[in-house]
């Protein structure tokens, strides 16, 4: 089994790029695959290895703040504890506002922060994602489908988690509006990941919140 955890913990404090992608990097073109390198990587944020609610994204977004943590000592000490798969969203920084605006139907942040997790395809930001092939073709984004349909999926199908892909379905091997064993959902939402109105996103949107309370 691709363990993501062993993956990412090949990579050193404040690097930008997972050696395993950098010679793949190399053959590309910038401004083919869109991604920005000046930032850290983020392949998954929250406490991944234990939580018992993880949201499936596709790929890390992009704002000049991004930069600026990826300078700061702050920023590159929480990506790399980050990376261990154990470290609680952190409570500011770039991308807490989007985490905030996500998760808002399941609860408060102090109850966000303690038991949910994100993973991504993608690790490297980006406005928009020019070339999906390019991300497929990293070894990073590999580990992360992998890891996830060989140990995420069946841990969640057991209802030993719930797991909710809010982005990218067909990417992640899943149909968007099924359910998969007892806690496998591809749930119909819209392009910025937030919930329809829906009867079913209903039901499910209190599942999770019992699970959590």
């Amino acid at each position: 089994m691709t363990d993501v955890f062993d993956f990412w913990s090949q990579i050193e404090r404040g690097a930008r790029i997972h050696p395993a992608d950098a010679k793949i990097f190399d053959r590309m073109d910038a401004d083919r695959h869109g991604f920005q390198l000046n930032c850290l990587p983020g392949c998954f944020a929250g406490k991944l290895k234990t939580a018992p609610i993880v949201l499936l994204f596709l790929s890390p977004g992009f704002a000049a703040a991004d930069v600026d943590d990826a300078n700061s000592e702050d920023g590159k000490d929480y990506r790399f504890r980050s990376w261990q798969g154990d470290e609680p969203f952190r409570d500011n920084g770039p991308g807490r506002a989007w985490l905030a605006s996500r998760t808002k139907p399941f609860g408060d942040y102090e109850t966000i922060k303690d038991n949910f997790a994100l993973l991504n395809i993608g690790a490297y930001h980006s406005k928009n994602v020019k070339s999906y092939a390019s991300l497929l073709a990293l070894p990073s984004s590999r580990v992360s489908l992998t890891w996830a349909q060989e140990y995420l999926f069946p841990d969640a199908e057991a209802g030993k988690r719930i797991v909710l892909c809010m982005r990218s379905a067909a990417y992640w091997g899943l149909d968007t509006g099924r359910s998969y064993g007892k806690g496998l959902f591809a749930p119909v939402v819209n392009r910025m990941g937030h919930f329809f109105k829906t009867d079913e996103n209903k039901k499910l949107i209190e599942l999770v919140r019992e699970r959590v309370s």
